[in-house]
């Protein structure tokens, strides 16, 4: 599950992304960047596997509730990958969406216990990745680095937008 990690070059200097130039990033900490980002993405589609396979163990109840959980799930997991692919080639990075998701395939039969096992494994390094991201985000704003700001508010924003679904969906304790 960890080879997207390692797909990405940084292919263009003075980083004009849609958030504006990132002035305060060197080139060294936008691959720093550009690495968490894609071990973001490894995560969220190690996750987005899972709830695939879940989603297919799933399949023969007719609690529509339930159905409807894992579209939504599914959907918000689509959407925060997205994003990340965007952020990643802004930042100079390379991530083929397509191919990332067909290496995140979860290949093996897993039970609904082994895939929530896998996403709570996952959701661990989405929190790591969101405590480096508002560190970033301080950064940028000390630096006066206003699209990196932004960059990283979208980020803060996403990911814990995705943690707080998966936690009070999944793992919500009553």
């Amino acid at each position: 599950m960890n080879a997207p990690h390692k797909l990405y070059l940084v292919s263009h200097p003075p980083c004009i992304t849609r958030y504006g130039t990132h002035t305060s990033l060197s080139t060294a900490e936008r691959v720093e960047i550009i690495d968490a980002l894609t071990q973001t993405l490894s995560a969220t589609l190690s996750i987005l596997a899972r709830l695939r396979h879940s989603q297919q163990t799933m399949r023969t109840v007719s609690f529509l509730p339930v159905q409807t959980l894992f579209r939504r799930l599914l959907n918000a997991n689509t959407r925060y990958a997205d994003f990340l692919v965007t952020g990643i080639t802004d930042l100079g990075g390379h991530a083929q969406r397509d191919a990332l998701y067909d290496l995140n395939e979860a290949p093996e039969p897993l039970c609904f216990a082994d895939c929530l096992k896998g996403i709570d494994r996952a959701l661990s390094r989405l929190r790591a990745a969101d405590a480096l991201f508002r560190d970033c985000r301080a950064s940028a704003i000390a630096n006066n680095d206003c699209a990196s700001r932004q960059l990283f508010e979208a980020c803060t924003r996403h990911n814990s937008y995705f943690l707080s679904l998966i936690n009070n969906h999944l793992f919500a304790e009553h």
